[in-house]
């Protein structure tokens, strides 16, 4: 998203998903490129698997947030899902885009 000039460590261009602004003073563990998040409501079954789990299964609502995101400098690129606090998967997007047609399958599955 760069809109001033880059700072002298940022050598490549922005994917176009990139709204960070890049400065000059970015710690190098921060200097990476980070997608909006898109937020999606869904209901989530809490207490299975948890190691203190309710008596009964509970169901909530909750909203995950889905980010990309790729450190300066590499070529692999990152997609989080998750809550933000308790939950979360951080894989590739080559790996996602294996995951997602395992997901539909099993959608299709769950819906009959």
């Amino acid at each position: 998203m760069q809109t001033q000039t880059p700072p002298p460590w940022l050598t490549e261009t922005c994917p176009p998903w990139c709204v960070v602004l890049h400065e000059v003073a970015d710690h190098e563990r921060d200097r990476r490129h980070v997608s909006a998040s898109l937020s999606v409501p869904v209901l989530a079954l809490r207490g299975v698997g948890e190691p203190l789990p309710p008596e009964e299964d509970e169901v909530t609502g909750e909203d995950l947030a889905l980010v990309l995101h790729r450190r300066v400098g590499d070529d692999e690129t990152w997609l989080y899902v998750g809550d933000g606090r308790n939950q979360g998967l951080e894989l590739s997007v080559a790996s996602w885009s294996r995951v997602v047609p395992g997901l539909d399958r099993l959608i299709a599955v769950g819906r009959t």
